[in-house]
């Protein structure tokens, strides 16, 4: 079993081989496991969270993780009560990508509250507090690239200048900053260290085969049923279905997308995603085998968008609909 925080501690100790004068992009010795030496690649993230994430580095790490896991707990769960007017925190423990998210420490969680809580300011206006949490978001791309995307283009349509304007400013001080402070040559470092890190990972969309194709028909139907005229979520559900990632806790920006698009989501299906792993394990791990029980644990997410609500919760709805 995987050591809790671990991602979250590795991404700590990178920041602190680079404190100490080392390249956070090669190879030193793990932070969780004793005499192991982490992959060259091992710390992925772009030079400017080197120097943003610092402050948290140079805590423990379990007041640092503690900090990013109520950043996120927090962030989504007022999302939630703001967006459908329900309590979110069930989804962290009933969603197993989620909770796989969280006791590994990964900051995918992060990027994608920072995502929403962008996208609620861009829609109010707030072009300031927009920009910036986008220009953040892009720290991590592949979680969100295209409805970031979606809303730069928006912005552009809507002749939004100030936002664009300080989305470009901020990106280019995170960009550039990095260069200035860890010398031109942590790029050069970044890239080299890319290749080791996609080799260690598995590089198979969602969508693909065996279960892929299962999971667009579902992700069709939930959009044409729920989704339809809601671009952003539509981005962002395209985005974690075709991003050759194929790990579990990527897939919770389903759970963002299904709170988006249906607010009487039912509980019940969440609870298949723990079911299956137990109904059907990876006897033979072979990566069409890891693939498919990675979809079907995705796919208990797109049915909480899809199957009906208990007859209870049906009836508490209709009763409180009566005038």
């Amino acid at each position: 079993m995987q050591a809790i925080f671990a991602d979250w501690r590795s991404l700590m100790a990178g920041i602190q081989v680079w404190l100490a004068g080392g390249n956070p992009y090669g190879s030193y010795p793990h932070p969780v496991f004793p005499n192991t030496m982490v992959h060259v690649g091992w710390y992925a993230y772009p030079p400017p969270t080197l120097f943003l994430a610092t402050p948290l580095a140079l805590l423990p790490w379990p007041i640092s993780s503690t900090i990013m896991l109520l950043v996120c707990a927090i962030g989504f769960e007022r999302w939630v009560r703001l967006r459908s007017g329900r309590v979110g925190m069930p989804w962290l423990i009933l969603w197993l990508p989620f909770t796989q998210g969280i006791w590994i420490g990964q900051t995918t969680m992060l990027v994608l509250v920072g995502l929403i809580w962008a996208e609620h300011a861009f829609s109010e206006g707030r072009d300031i507090r927009a920009a910036v949490l986008l220009a953040l978001v892009m720290l991590k791309p592949q979680v969100g690239v295209l409805p970031v995307a979606w809303l730069l283009l928006s912005a552009l349509s809507g002749r939004r200048w100030h936002l664009l304007a300080l989305f470009a400013a901020i990106s280019a001080a995170l960009w550039g900053g990095a260069a200035l402070i860890a010398g031109p040559q942590i790029y050069a470092q970044w890239i080299a260290g890319l290749g080791g890190y996609t080799s260690a990972i598995p590089d198979r969309p969602l969508l693909f085969p065996p279960v892929g194709p299962i999971l667009g028909l579902l992700a069709l139907l939930l959009w044409y049923r729920h989704g339809r005229g809601d671009a952003f979520g539509l981005a962002l559900l395209v985005n974690t279905l075709i991003y050759p990632i194929s790990v579990v806790y990527i897939a919770i920006a389903v759970a963002f997308v299904v709170i988006r698009w249906r607010r009487d989501w039912p509980w019940y299906p969440l609870v298949l995603s723990w079911i299956i792993p137990v109904v059907f394990p990876l006897v033979i791990r072979t990566p069409d085998t890891i693939a498919a029980l990675t979809q079907a644990i995705v796919a208990t997410g797109l049915l909480a968008g899809l199957l009906p609500g208990l007859p209870w919760r049906l009836a508490h709805r209709v009763s409180t609909e009566k005038p």
